[in-house]
């Protein structure tokens, strides 16, 4: 796992594709959607990209492919264009500016839709986790999550894991081998209560044991979970949906568990 929150991206190879109608889940199947990008994310993490590779990728059969690696499960950052509302989804677009900007469609329930929806704000910077669609030949993101960026540095952290990531991902892909060698910092935090581990296990504790229809609010996390900063903890949560473990319920701020 990577220190600003993500995932590994040793998985080269993911079974089944990204690709699919862009009809909206019922929220009958959100619970059960989340439990199968468990499953999946199991055989490939989230790889963290720019949206240029995004958009270049190539599809064939279902299954995107940036430079003959699969990809299914993403990470983005870039400034957001624009911000729209319609029916059922959110829509963003995200620029990085280094291409044009894509598409990033977020899902909401009705009734969140008819109790109103506040966007994300257009001009700041924005972390996005979410699944590669493709529609009529044009390549876009279905989001799992999406937060403002609170400190610039995490924008560049994303570059240089970006980088990292597909060098080691061509390495691998290329039969080289590319060994993982744990710093003296990771192993005294194995048995740290900060160790990420910890912390994502206290997170879903407290999202299990909250009996409300609408589920734990990340503002009730923070309240609970006060010795840890508000980016650790939405970190925990962008893993802890990713895995299937939890979903969103009203909004992007509450939170229930799927097992």
């Amino acid at each position: 796992m990577s220190k600003n929150g993500f995932w590994s991206y040793g998985g080269i190879s993911a079974a089944g594709g990204a690709v699919g109608s862009n009809d909206p889940p019922s929220q009958g199947r959100v619970a059960l959607a989340f439990k199968s990008i468990r499953y999946r994310s199991r055989i490939q993490d989230i790889i963290p990209c720019c949206v240029n590779q995004l958009l270049t990728s190539t599809v064939i059969d279902n299954v995107f492919t940036i430079r003959g690696i699969e990809v299914s499960l993403v990470s983005i950052v870039g400034i957001i264009r624009q911000a729209e509302t319609a029916a059922n989804y959110v829509l963003y677009k995200i620029d990085y500016m280094t291409t044009k900007p894509i598409n990033v469609r977020q899902w909401v329930s009705r009734d969140r839709a008819k109790q109103g929806i506040t966007l994300l704000p257009v001009g700041v910077y924005a972390k996005v986790l979410g699944i590669l669609k493709c529609s009529a030949e044009v390549n876009s993101l279905e989001v799992l999550k999406i937060r403002v960026l609170e400190d610039m540095n995490e924008f560049t952290t994303h570059i240089l894991e970006t980088v990292n990531a597909h060098m080691m991902l061509d390495k691998a892909a290329s039969g080289q081998s590319v060994p993982v060698v744990p710093s003296e910092m990771d192993e005294a935090q194995m048995h740290s209560e900060y160790h990420p581990d910890f912390i994502r296990k206290e997170v879903l504790r407290l999202i299990q044991e909250c009996p409300r229809q609408e589920g734990k609010s990340v503002r009730e996390l923070q309240t609970e979970l006060s010795n840890l900063s508000i980016g650790t903890i939405n970190q925990a949560i962008e893993y802890l949906t990713v895995k299937g473990h939890i979903y969103p319920t009203v909004d992007g701020e509450h939170f229930k568990s799927a097992d």
